[in-house]
């Protein structure tokens, strides 16, 4: 018994932590440090005619303008290099007021020289990331959109080419939009680039019908008939071919819980950045929040103006060649990673750095009589200028080779105004009383910037022992800061690796204490490298505590940069300053995948920790409960309805198992003792992967859908599945007993006629005529929407339950006041003269009261199911309301042919006294098994499939309902029995008459 309470409690443990799991995504995993976008004036938007519109009513395309500059739109003069914005899914066309009054502020200011013309389609704010049915619609309009901003730039319009930002869904129809170039009129040739800003590229967020599935397939294969991959080169006409479009993809990190990081890449882009990594970003934004975030923002339009150039007299446009603009890609988006502190990658990424510098050979001159040389011994120092520098500055620094101490170089500066702080040269020439070199070598390459929002910052990480392998001449490495009166740092560390670097492995994922890898680090000390081993997959996540113990009376500043050696474009920053505590959570942003996994295990996560010089710190890990859960729901939240369906399907078995075949009458189970069974969770845990895998060794069979969903969240999903499951039921005989009054007195209101007795006949006639009732659920689905007849069908099935359960207590009520009076007045005899007349009305001898309860317990996994089919084609529903306007009928409908299914098979299981006395129960139960099985294996991803399971199930029951053979019961044995024991009695007293 105990063992059985501890099975019903752990669902609902598990079902309370997603919940807070759920909370936590929602806003506490990382504050939104976005900076809002104003505007200097009102924004316009004015809306410009599309041939063919016609077909696209709801539709529009319109150009973003502010004061005086709307004159120019509305007279259709365009001059500037278009850029065209498709919102996302329930997006608005104006979203792209951010984006576009930063750009014509910039073209403003460079005297209207060269400037950006922004256009936004509107796309009726249509949910097309839950609805597929309109998306073909919509890739057909930003065809014709794409072809009319042509003909807007008059003759150039032959050769303009555009850009297109897509946001969310958006940045699929882009993609989309091009695909089918080849069929149509030739639209690559108009668009120079795509940039997709928190899209689900190559995979949705949930496949909810089968347009998005057909969408999103053929998409793929006309990219991949048509695109190179990963930087691959293809065969391909010029014609046809997609590899002239720079295609860039962008994501928001942690904070977007709609689309997670792993979904934002795509393996046809040229480039995938993330908005944490993106330089002058370093921040994780929202779904929303990628539109409006002003550091995000001002990069985007920075990268679009790098690649405006003139077209004509008083025209511009972008440049041509997608090298060009994939240089200024990787310039503005990217941030390669530092050089590494690992033997093994020691030569050859610093082979490649040295080639890098010498085939650009960018030297820098230096003017002595205008510069102090100063040298300094010391291997670890800062210093700090606030009043600035009245000379330029460089600071040399030793190369020393052939000492383990000082092999690396570690420096930093802060406000630096010259991009080529950092060279190298061989100084042996003199000035003064000081050495130095009249021509030195640039080593920008080197150079990454650091995240700060105060101040320009960069950093480089040196190995002096391969600088001066490669380059044998060279005796210093040079910090140039020039003249400023801003205040200006710096700092030197020349240190060990082996000192430097440290090594951890990721906890099991019940260990949750907190270890210290690092206790009062020296002050001097401003880099660190973090080796994560075993961690790989996306849950798991760890929290690392920076504590500043002293910083001298300055605030700490602290930078750590996540590389994960298999997500290229995945690279992290994460900076806190002025804070003298800091937590950094560490995860993977995609999973590890399996090929050449043992190669792969030798390749860690790795950190670069960045200290504020000056502060002794303190650094402690521990794996991070929260944010592992927060994960799990972020990421395999969409997996919960199959199997919420599966374990349904294999309690309803259990059910309808209660009775051998060879026993008179029929008996269902109660749900909730069937939920509680840890059997059915077993047995889908076990057998689901095997299944999986055999299935695989037969080609013909469909593919099943093999997910890298790792143990222990398979585990906790089927756990929050059976606790919702658990919870729903209880909650839903609660709501029988307690609220069914209520509920009529809502159903009173919802379906209100003009006269009140009217509406109190007509929910009489739901008990009464229950066939008709889904008549009208049918009409209701063919001229409306299927989901909305799905839903009534739940409200009338609860109302149909709430009677079957009034009905069973005023039977338990009528019978048990009958035994009181039988026992009060000593009716015994009459009891007993009543008796074979009282049981020739039960089926079950041995409970008066049992078929009420029996029908209760049949038909409530029924209600489920049709509850769970409503609450799949929600989307749908909320389709059809939001364009009544345009149609009273929701064309295409996914929901239409399941809702037909489900709702004929309820007309006559209404109308039948179900569950009958049957054969076949058996079978019945084998096949909900299968059902259960296909559920998990084939409908977990592809969550539209679910439809057709559930109509399948309902079609089995109504068709065993109808032609199985009825079984011989009790209650025609027991009037066998009476009717010889009458004829027997009528011989006796026939008998006695004659003596």
């Amino acid at each position: 018994m105990m063992i059985l309470r501890l099975f019903i409690l752990l669902p609902v443990l598990v079902v309370a932590l997603f919940l807070y799991g759920a909370i936590v995504n929602i806003g506490y995993i990382e504050e939104n440090r976005c900076r809002m976008t104003y505007m200097f004036e009102h924004p316009q938007y004015t809306r410009l005619p599309v041939q063919g519109n016609e077909r696209f009513p709801k539709y529009g395309l319109y150009a973003y303008s502010e004061g005086f500059i709307t004159q120019r739109v509305q007279q259709r003069v365009f001059t500037g290099a278009p850029v065209l914005f498709v919102p996302g899914s329930g997006g608005s066309y104006k979203q792209v007021r951010s984006l576009a009054s930063v750009a014509l502020r910039k073209g403003i200011d460079n005297n209207w020289q060269a400037h950006l013309d922004y256009f936004s389609v509107d796309l009726n704010e249509e949910l097309s990331g839950v609805y597929g049915g309109f998306l073909q619609d919509q890739t057909e309009f930003l065809e014709l959109c794409i072809q009319e901003i042509a003909r807007l730039y008059g003759s150039r319009g032959r050769s303009i080419r555009m850009f297109i930002i897509g946001h969310s869904v958006g940045g699929k129809l882009a993609q989309a939009v091009v695909a089918q170039a080849g069929t149509r009129a030739n639209i690559d040739r108009y668009v120079a680039g795509i940039v997709t800003i928190s899209a689900p590229v190559d995979k949705p967020v949930a496949l909810l019908d089968h347009y998005h599935h057909n969408f999103y397939d053929r998409i793929e294969q006309a990219w991949r008939a048509n695109r190179s991959v990963a930087g691959e080169s293809k065969p391909s006409t010029p014609k046809s071919s997609l590899d002239g479009i720079l295609f860039v993809t962008i994501g928001g990190g942690i904070r977007d819980m709609i689309v997670h990081d792993g979904l934002t890449s795509s393996r046809y882009a040229d480039l995938h950045a993330m908005t944490h990594n993106i330089p002058n970003v370093w921040l994780s934004v929202d779904h929303l929040c990628a539109m409006w975030c002003l550091q995000f923002v001002l990069v985007m339009n920075r990268f679009l103006f790098s690649m405006v150039v003139p077209q004509g007299r008083g025209s511009f446009g972008f440049v041509e060649g997608k090298q060009a603009k994939l240089d200024n890609a990787i310039r503005f988006l990217s941030q390669p990673f530092a050089s590494s502190l690992d033997d093994d990658d020691d030569d050859d990424d610093d082979v490649r750095n040295t080639v890098t510098s010498r085939r650009q050979e960018r030297h820098i001159q230096h003017h002595p009589e205008q510069e102090d040389w100063i040298e300094d011994i010391r291997r670890s120092f800062t210093e700090r200028h606030r009043a600035g520098l009245e000379r330029t500055r460089v600071q040399m620094i030793r190369i020393v080779p052939d000492k383990a101490f000082h092999r690396f170089l570690r420096v930093e500066v802060i406000n630096s105004e010259q991009s080529n702080w950092l060279s190298g040269c061989p100084a042996v020439e003199v000035y003064g009383n000081s050495r130095m070199c009249q021509r030195a070598v640039s080593l920008a390459n080197y150079t990454l910037p650091v995240p700060s929002s105060k101040f320009d910052r960069f950093g480089a990480l040196v190995d002096l022992h391969e600088l001066k392998r490669f380059n044998p001449s060279w005796t210093h490495v040079l910090v140039k800061i020039p003249r400023t009166v801003k205040p200006v740092q710096f700092s030197v560390d020349i240190f060990n690796p082996d000192e430097r670097v440290m090594n951890l492995t990721m906890p099991y994922w019940f260990d949750y204490r907190t270890h210290t890898i690092l206790q009062d680090a020296s002050p001097d000390d401003s880099y660190y490298r973090i080796n994560i081993r075993g961690m790989k997959h996306t849950y798991q996540t760890i929290a690392f505590d920076l504590t500043a113990i002293a910083c001298g009376g300055v605030k700490g500043t602290v930078v750590v940069k996540v590389h994960v050696p298999w997500a290229n474009g995945y690279d992290r920053y994460a900076f806190h300053e002025e804070l003298n505590q800091t937590t950094v959570y560490i995860y993977p942003p995609i999973e590890k995948p399996p090929e050449g996994e043992e190669e792969e295990q030798e390749v860690p996560i790795q950190l670069d920790v960045h200290l504020t010089p000056g502060c002794k710190y303190r650094i402690r890990y521990a794996q991070s409960f929260r944010v592992s859960i927060a994960r799990i729901v972020q990421q395999h939240l969409v997996l919960l309805p199959a199997h919420c369906i599966a374990l349904l399907l294999l309690a309803f078995k259990e059910q309808l198992s209660q009775t051998t075949p060879d026993d008179p009458a029929f008996v269902v189970g109660k749900l909730r003792s069937s939920l509680t069974k840890p059997g059915p969770l077993v047995v889908l845990l076990a057998a689901t992967s095997l299944i999986a895998k055999f299935l695989t060794l037969f080609k013909s069979i469909p593919r099943v859908e093999m997910l890298a969903t790792p143990l222990v969240v398979t585990i906790l999903v089927h756990l929050a599945s059976l606790g919702v499951l658990v919870i729903s039921t209880l909650g839903l005989w609660g709501s029988i007993a307690f609220c069914a009054n209520f509920a009529h007195k809502i159903i009173l209101r919802l379906i209100a006629l003009p006269i009140p007795v009217m509406s109190s006949t007509f929910l009489s006639c739901i008990h009464k005529f229950p066939l008709a009732i889904a008549v009208l659920l049918i009409a209701i689905a063919l001229t409306a929407c299927g989901g909305v007849s799905m839903l009534c069908a739940a409200a009338v099935y609860f109302v149909l339950l709430s009677k079957a359960y009034e009905d069973y207590l005023e039977n338990f009520v009528f019978h048990t006041a009958r035994k009181i009076a039988a026992r009060l007045f000593g009716a015994r005899e009459q009891n007993e003269r009543d008796g074979p007349r009282k049981r020739r009305n039960r089926r079950r001898p041995a409970n008066e009261t049992g078929d009420e309860l029996m029908v209760i317990n049949f038909h409530l996994p029924l209600f489920f199911l049709v509850i769970m089919l409503a609450l799949l084609n929600v989307p749908s529903v909320i389709t059809w309301a939001k364009n009544y306007n345009y149609a009273n009928t929701l064309q295409p409908d996914p929901s239409l042919v399941p809702a037909l299914i489900v709702l004929v098979c309820l007309a006559v299981l209404w109308q039948l006294n179900t569950p009958r006395n049957v054969y076949g129960y058996e079978l019945l139960a084998a096949l909900l098994v299968i059902v259960a099985f296909v559920s998990v294996l084939y409908c977990q991803v592809h969550v539209y499939r679910l439809n057709y399971s559930i109509g399948l199930v309902f079609l089995a029951i109504t068709v065993h309902q109808i032609i199985a053979p009825k079984r011989r019961d009790a209650e025609m044995e027991m009037d066998t029995e009476e009717k010889e024991q009458g004829e027997l009695e009528q011989q006796e007293s026939e008998e006695k008459e004659e003596k």
